[in-house]
C-alpha cells in the first residue's frame, strides 16, 4: 500500500518536473503577463468602477475621494468571494482550450495578446469618457487571437451566443427592475404631500430587501474562505430571511425614531432664504413655497455634485430647467444660463440677462407681492427662445434626501462589491490561464484561482479608480441624467441585483450594460427630456464597436506572436 502511494507520487513528480522544464523557456511570457495583466485591470479601474458609485457621487451623497475609499474596500472583497466562479467561464468557456493540448507555448502567448486587446481599448474609451464593458472587451480579444491561432472552430459559438444573449438582456432586465422600484417610491412617497411618514415606513422594507439579496447571494456563491460551501441552500436561505428580518426591525426601532427627530430638526430649521443683490448689496427673503427657493436649492445641488465630482467648471455650464424663475436665480447670482447664442453675422456672443435682472429689481423696489405673477410674465419673455419644450425635473426634498442617502451608500456599496466579484474576472482571467499553463504545464488544469492573483487583480483595479476614475465617473453619475439620492437608490440596488444574480450562476454579464440601462430607463422615468441622449448614443456606439475593435487589436498582437516571436 505504501509503496504503490510513494510509487504513484514520484511519477506525479516526475511528469511535473518534466512539465516545469519544458515551460522554462517561456518563464518570460509569464513576466510579460504579469506585467500587462496589471495594465488591463487598472484599465477595469479607470472604467467600470464608475459602475459602483458613479451614482452616488452623482447625487451628491458622496464625495470623490469617499467613494474611492470605499469602492476600494468592497472592490477588493468581492474579487476574492465572488471571483474565482466567474474566472472559470472566462478562462475556459469562450474558447476551446483543448486544441492547444502539446503547444501551450501559443495558448500563453494568446493570453498575453488578450490582454493588451482589452487594456488598449478600455484605456481608450476611459480617455473619452465612455462606459464600456470590461466583458465584451476580454471575450472579444479572446475570440481575437483564437481567430489566428486556431481559425473559427476554435471558438465556442453556443457559449458566446449565450453571452451576447446575456449582454442584451442584462440592460433591459436591470432598466426594468430600476423602473419599477422608482415608480413605486414616487407613486407612494415622492408624490405625497409629506413623504416622510411613507418614507419611513417604507425604510425597513428596503434595508431588509437589500440586506437578504444580497446577502444570499454571498452564501449562495459558496465563498470557501468563509466556509459558507458547505452550508446546504435551504440553510442560506433561511439565514438570509433571518438576518433581513433581523435588520428591518433594526432599522425599524433604532434607525427610523433617530431619522424622524433629524427630520423635524431640518423642517424647523429651514426656512426663508435669503439672498444679497450682487449689484445693490440689499437683501431680500425667498418664501420656501415659491419656485425660485426650489430653483435655488436645485443650483445649489448642482454646485454640490460638481464639487464632490471635482468639476471647476460647474458654474459655467448653461442651466438647462425651463422654469420662468430660472432668470431670477441668474441674475442675482451672476450665472449665465445659455451664455452664447448667435448674432446677426453669425458670430457668438454673449446673450444679456439684463431684461430679466431689471424685471426683478423693479419688483422688489415697489415691494410687489406679484413675485409670482407679474414678474414672471416679464421674465418668460426672456426664455421665449430657449428649452421651451423642456419638462420638470423634481428634485428630492431634504427630508426625503435625508431618508435615502445612507440607503443609497449602502446599495452603491454592495454594488461595488459584486462588480469586484464579477468583473475581476476580466482583469486576471487570461492570467490565471498563464498562470496554470506554466506551473502544470497543461491545458486541462483543474486547480482552483489562486487567491494572491484574485488580489493582484484586485489591487490594479483599485489604483486604476485612484488615478483615473473620476472621468467615467462624471459621465455615469451627471453627464447622462441628473441623479437624486432616491433615484440612484433604485438604479443601484436593481442593477446590484442583476450583476449578483449572474455572478452566482457564472454568467459574465456586464455590469456597464446594468448600470447603465438603469441610469436610461429611471431617468427617463423621471423626465423624457432630462436623458442626454446624444451622449447615450455615443456610449451604444462605443458597446457596438468594443468586441470587433479588441478582437482585432488581439489578433494583430497574436499575428506577431506566431510569425515574427514565437
Amino acid at each position: 500500500m505504501d509503496t504503490t502511494t510513494l510509487a504513484t507520487l514520484a511519477a506525479a513528480t516526475t511528469v511535473a518536473l518534466a512539465s516545469q522544464s519544458g515551460m522554462s523557456g517561456y518563464l518570460w511570457l509569464l513576466v510579460l503577463g504579469f506585467i500587462i495583466a496589471f495594465i488591463l485591470a487598472f484599465s477595469v479601474g479607470a472604467n467600470d468602477v464608475a459602475n459602483s458609485f458613479g451614482t452616488a457621487v452623482g447625487s451628491g451623497v458622496v464625495t470623490l475621494r469617499q467613494a474611492c475609499v470605499l469602492a476600494t474596500i468592497f472592490e477588493t472583497v468581492g474579487s476574492v468571494l465572488l471571483g474565482a466562479k466567474v474566472s472559470e467561464t472566462i478562462r475556459q468557456g469562450i474558447i476551446d482550450v483543448r486544441m492547444y493540448n502539446g503547444s501551450e507555448h501559443v495558448l500563453m502567448a494568446g493570453s498575453i495578446s488578450a490582454m493588451c486587446g482589452s487594456a488598449v481599448w478600455q484605456l481608450a474609451a476611459s480617455f473619452l469618457k465612455l462606459p464600456i464593458s470590461g466583458t465584451h472587451c476580454i471575450v472579444g480579444a479572446t475570440i481575437g487571437f483564437s481567430m489566428v491561432a486556431r481559425g473559427h472552430q476554435g471558438v465556442k459559438w453556443m457559449e458566446l451566443l449565450r453571452i451576447v444573449a446575456s449582454w442584451f438582456l442584462s440592460p433591459v432586465l436591470s432598466g426594468i427592475m430600476s423602473a419599477i422600484l422608482f415608480y413605486f417610491v414616487r407613486k407612494f412617497i415622492l408624490n405625497k404631500t409629506n413623504p416622510v411618514p411613507n418614507g419611513l415606513r417604507a425604510l425597513p422594507i428596503f434595508y431588509a430587501i437589500t440586506m437578504g439579496i444580497n446577502l444570499f447571494s454571498i452564501m449562495f456563491t459558496g465563498a470557501p474562505l468563509l466556509g459558507f460551501d458547505r452550508v446546504p441552500w435551504w440553510g442560506t436561505l433561511c439565514i438570509s430571511l433571518g438576518c433581513a428580518a433581523v435588520t428591518a426591525l433594526f432599522v425599524w426601532f433604532v434607525v427610523c425614531p433617530r431619522l424622524r427627530k433629524k427630520i423635524q430638526g431640518l423642517n424647523g430649521t429651514v426656512g426663508p432664504m435669503v439672498i444679497t443683490d450682487p449689484h445693490s448689496g440689499r437683501s431680500h427673503t425667498i418664501h420656501k413655497d415659491s419656485g425660485l427657493y426650489k430653483d435655488l436649492l436645485h443650483k445649489l445641488h448642482m454646485a454640490k455634485v460638481g464639487e464632490c465630482i471635482g468639476d471647476s467648471d460647474t458654474e459655467e455650464r448653461p442651466i438647462r430647467r425651463n422654469n420662468s424663475y430660472t432668470s431670477y436665480t441668474m441674475a442675482i447670482y451672476g450665472i449665465q444660463g445659455d451664455v452664447r447664442y448667435k448674432d446677426g453675422d453669425g458670430g457668438l456672443q454673449r446673450r444679456p440677462r439684463v431684461d430679466s435682472y431689471s424685471s426683478y429689481s423693479s419688483a422688489v423696489s415697489n415691494r410687489s407681492a406679484a413675485l409670482d405673477e407679474n414678474v414672471v410674465q416679464e421674465a418668460g419673455t426672456d426664455l421665449a427662445g430657449t428649452d421651451q419644450e423642456e419638462d420638470e425635473l423634481e428634485v428630492d426634498q431634504p427630508a426625503v434626501s435625508s431618508l435615502f442617502q445612507f440607503l443609497q451608500i449602502l446599495t452603491a456599496c454592495f454594488g461595488s462589491f459584486a462588480h469586484g466579484g464579477n468583473d475581476v474576472s476580466n482583469a486576471i482571467g487570461p492570467l490565471v490561464a498563464l498562470w496554470l499553463l506554466y506551473e502544470s504545464g497543461s491545458v486541462l488544469s483543474s486547480a482552483p484561482t489562486p487567491i494572491w492573483l484574485l488580489l493582484y487583480g484586485g489591487a490594479g483595479i483599485c489604483i486604476g479608480l485612484w488615478v483615473w476614475g473620476r472621468r467615467v465617473i462624471q459621465t455615469m453619475g451627471k453627464d447622462l441624467t441628473p441623479i437624486t439620492p432616491s433615484s440612484g437608490f433604485s438604479i443601484e440596488l436593481a442593477s446590484a441585483i442583476t450583476v449578483v444574480v449572474a455572478s452566482n450562476i457564472g454568467l459574465p454579464v456586464s455590469t456597464t450594460h446594468c448600470k447603465v440601462g438603469s441610469v436610461v430607463a429611471v431617468g427617463w422615468l423621471r423626465s423624457r427630456k432630462s436623458v442626454d441622449w446624444r451622449l447615450f448614443r455615443n456610449i451604444f456606439i462605443a458597446w457596438f464597436v468594443t468586441v470587433p475593435i479588441s478582437g482585432l487589436i488581439s489578433a494583430a498582437i497574436m499575428a506577431l506572436f506566431i510569425y515574427v516571436i514565437l
